[in-house]
């Protein structure tokens, strides 16, 4: 019996030197049969054949858009153009490393999940315009979680370049919304995530790339106001799914991260670049249930709202009683 075919969506514009390394990845995959959609949202002509030499046997299936559309445009128009009975994706300026879609495909292609995802590594790199090469100043681990609904509906803690997704399910559920101009990932995501679990696969498969201040949305300061309005754009969109259930699971995972930092600070091999990571984080958390909380204060004002939260903050507390009573022996 053959192996299904993957399809990697690569959306690129007017970035060639950086879209042949991530190709590159791809022929260094491990796993066959593969193919790549490679969507240019209106870039800089490319010299497809050279592109073709660099795939080797990958199939390469090239659209280029006259004007840019956007991520999410691009995206689907990826999508469409897919065969293969999963779907992964990768950006022009990341990387996957060689066992990506092998330990993904040997999950999700039993028939268990529709959707599966790996860790990634935040690399950091500058350009030497000396040599025309990027050199490597650093790198960590990002999130490793293993799946959960109600983290995500906080924060996007996968990284696209992660997922490997069921076509026919990607279809039905996880078109990008090209009314986003950014965060149309998270929120094909959340979609997803409410019909199907997520397989996690706790290993590092491929880097997601930091490299310019200037040139990549997510690091450029006059694009943070866009990042904060579609952020607040993906919330509105699926508030109904942040339950007071939810936000007290957001509580106690943030309760979880306080006492991770205080048992690292009293390890003799203290890691302090790992405690200063999860600060971070647990701040930017502290942030967003703020906000939501501030939110939902302004669109649940009615009794239904204010009765369900305090019923689980009286279940909470009834149990809490519960767990303290030591029954004595008569």
């Amino acid at each position: 019996m053959s192996e299904p075919l993957v399809s990697i969506i690569v959306r690129t514009k007017d970035r060639p030197q950086l879209l042949m390394r991530a190709l590159r990845s791809i022929f260094a995959q491990t796993y066959r049969p593969l193919e790549v959609i490679l969507v240019n949202d209106g870039g800089c002509d490319l010299d497809v054949e050279e592109l073709r030499t660099i795939l080797g046997e990958v199939t390469l299936n090239y659209r280029r858009l006259e004007n840019n559309m956007g991520r999410a445009h691009a995206g689907n128009v990826g999508i469409e153009n897919t065969r293969g009975k999963y779907v992964g994706f990768l950006d022009d300026d990341d990387e996957l490393c060689p066992e990506h879609v092998f330990e993904l495909i040997s999950v999700i292609g039993r028939g268990d999940y529709a959707v599966g995802y790996t860790d990634s590594e935040i690399v950091d790199r500058k350009y030497d315009f000396s040599t025309g090469e990027f050199i490597e100043t650093g790198r960590k681990l990002f999130f490793s979680r293993d799946f959960s609904l109600n983290d995500l509906l906080v924060e996007n803690y996968i990284p696209l370049i992660n997922i490997l997704i069921e076509r026919d399910t990607l279809l039905s559920l996880g078109m990008f919304d090209e009314a986003l101009r950014a965060y149309e990932d998270w929120d094909m995501l959340i979609r997803v995530g409410s019909h199907h679990v997520f397989r996690h696969i706790p290993r590092v498969t491929a880097q997601y790339i930091q490299w310019s201040s200037e040139h990549q949305i997510a690091q450029s300061r006059e694009h943070w106001t866009v990042l904060e309005e579609e952020y607040h754009k993906v919330v509105r969109k699926h508030i109904s799914l942040v339950t007071p259930e939810v936000m007290k699971h957001i509580r106690d995972s943030m309760g979880d991260m306080r006492k991770t930092i205080r048992e690292l600070e009293t390890q003799s091999d203290y890691n302090k670049a790992f405690a200063e990571t999860i600060s971070l984080t647990l701040g930017e958390k502290e942030k967003r249930l703020s906000e939501l909380e501030d939110y939902l204060g302004r669109i649940h004002s009615g009794r239904g709202w204010k009765a369900l939260a305090l019923y689980y903050r009286m279940k909470d507390k009834f149990f809490g009683i519960i767990r303290s009573i030591r029954i004595m022996p008569v």
